[in-house]
């Protein structure tokens, strides 16, 4: 059988044993029997099973991309005969079974690489994409996105990824060690001697930076004063008196909020006019793959020329957006707007039977948006339960020995008829907030079922508004942190010199000095 597209993920470096079955799928050679390399031989299989214009993607282990010998020779092959289209770095720990980073490798047919591709393959280096997790590292969306818009646009990306041409990797004799060719290792911080030394922060490291400060609108010399006759160096203003006030003067600072209004000012303009793109999902048999695509086309169209967030940022937001809602856009093509809020009170009704769910049903987005005031009581109720417990308790702690008659002496102590009162009150409270816990299903129902088309269309456009706004906002303050971090960097670098250590030393060695001949020592 032949394949238009193969996607595997073989077990790594397992022993290889040779078969007289179809040895001609191996045409690039073989690996010593035994030899726990099997890894290419699995490769080839793959590309024996392409259709003339097939295409794979496979996980491999990172030896396969630069051992020697057999697996050598099979690498030339396969890179002579132009089949080796992308080799994608990916980072430790994202598969079960080994904490060992990966390398994806795509591959065509021979002959099968469009006109523009042939004879270079290109290197992604993504091994810093990642969400750490408690046990295992996770590909987020956005990761997912940035590595598929590279392979895609098959173009170099500094510090990300690179073409590189045939000619080059024979002349490194077929290597196809990732970090070769894309090297993303960033640069180290820089460190000035005489800053160090009598302080100020340089401004040329003020000015490598200016890149990020310029996209979010904000003027770094601002929060600067001059030195006299010394342009190469800066002091921090003189209201910046600690490390705290940085992140206060940035945020508070005119010109990033300007622009971060005006980002927030395109994102609401482009909501206004393709929002309703989604809730017209119903019964209209647009694809889901066509609706994602317009919204990544006109969300980057409308973000991009300001100039704040980086292309791959933008995308990332659809991309997280859309891999968040993915079950609710199934469901609304299916069953339209009242479908997907009929789902939600189903999820919210299963978690509040499920006594082992962890989950806490009012957490819900729909709830927050549908039972604003019924959410509202409830959490009155509960702040009142818990300042009555706080109360009570302090009121009846036994007072420590030592205190007895201070305790006693207390005239704003509470007496038993106020504890007794505080007491009575706890009870109904209690009672309240079982009744209002006990009615949870029947507020959500009563919302729920008194939504009509236009109602439910509505609230299932303010909540999605809701979740990308939300991921928006999180990227804009990824990036405003980049700048507080900048400063925080120049702080505890150059605050304080050499020249004030001397001075402190200096300091302390004199009133030991004054102590010690106190004593008589000296």
């Amino acid at each position: 059988m032949r394949f238009d597209r193969i996607l595997t993920n073989p077990p790594f470096s397992i022993g290889y044993t040779p078969s007289q079955h179809f040895p001609e799928r191996f045409r690039y050679g073989a690996v010593p029997e035994g030899a726990k390399k099997a890894d290419l031989m699995f490769l080839q299989h793959m590309v024996a099973c392409l259709k003339s214009d097939g295409m794979l993607a496979t996980v491999m282990p990172h030896g396969v991309l630069f051992r020697g010998g057999d697996e050598k020779r099979i690498r030339a092959g396969m890179l002579d005969d132009d089949l080796v289209d992308a080799v994608i770095g990916l980072a430790p720990n994202l598969f079960y079974g080994t904490g060992i980073p990966a390398a994806i490798l795509v591959l065509r047919n021979k002959g099968a690489k469009p006109e523009s591709r042939r004879g270079k393959v290109l290197f992604i280096n993504a091994d810093r994409e990642f969400y750490e997790g408690r046990a295992q590292n996770f590909l987020l969306p956005e990761h997912i996105e940035k590595i598929v818009s590279t392979f895609e646009a098959f173009e170099d990306v500094p510090g990300f990824a690179r073409l590189v041409g045939i000619e080059e990797l024979r002349e490194n004799d077929y290597n196809l060690n990732i970090r070769r060719y894309a090297d993303n290792t960033p640069e180290p911080e820089p460190q000035d001697v005489r800053a160090h030394l009598v302080g100020g922060v340089p401004v040329k490291e003020i000015r490598a930076k200016q890149t990020l400060f310029d996209a979010h609108g904000f003027d770094p010399m601002a929060h600067f004063e001059a030195r006299e006759g010394d342009s190469a160096y800066v002091d921090f203003s003189e209201g910046l008196t600690g490390r705290a006030d940085l992140k206060r003067a940035i945020e508070g600072d005119a010109g990033l909020q300007a622009k971060e209004a005006r980002l927030r000012e395109a994102f609401e303009a482009w909501w206004r006019e393709h929002g309703t793109q989604i809730t017209a999902l119903s019964g209209n048999g647009k694809h889901l793959t066509q609706l994602r695509e317009d919204l990544l086309t006109s969300f980057t169209a409308a973000l991009e020329r300001l100039g704040m967030l980086d292309p791959f940022a933008v995308r990332g937001i659809i991309a997280g957006f859309w891999e968040q809602n993915k079950n609710e856009f199934r469901t609304l093509q299916a069953r339209g707007v009242t479908g997907v809020v009929d789902a939600w009170r189903t999820s919210i009704i299963t978690q509040l039977e499920d006594e082992q769910s962890k989950a806490d049903p009012l957490d819900h987005r729909l709830v927050s948006f549908l039972l604003a005031d019924y959410v509202a009581d409830l959490e009155a109720l509960q702040a009142r339960k818990a300042e009555l417990d706080v109360q009570i308790k302090a009121a009846e702690a036994k007072p420590e020995d030592d205190d007895e008659e201070e305790a006693k002496a207390d005239e704003d102590a509470p007496t038993p008829e106020q504890i007794k009162g505080w007491k009575a009150e706890r009870t109904k409270v209690n009672k309240q907030l079982k009744a209002q816990r006990a009615s949870f299903q029947a507020h959500l129902d009563e919302a729920v079922d008194g939504l009509d088309e236009e109602a439910a269309a509505a609230l299932l456009q303010s909540i999605l508004r809701s979740d990308l706004s939300e991921l928006l906002e999180r990227y804009v303050r990824q990036q405003r942190q980049q700048i507080v971090s900048a400063f925080e960097t120049w702080w505890d670098k150059y605050r304080v010199t050499l020249t004030d250590i001397e001075a402190e030393r200096n300091a302390a060695s004199g009133e030991l000095q004054q102590y010690l001949t106190g004593l008589g020592y000296v």
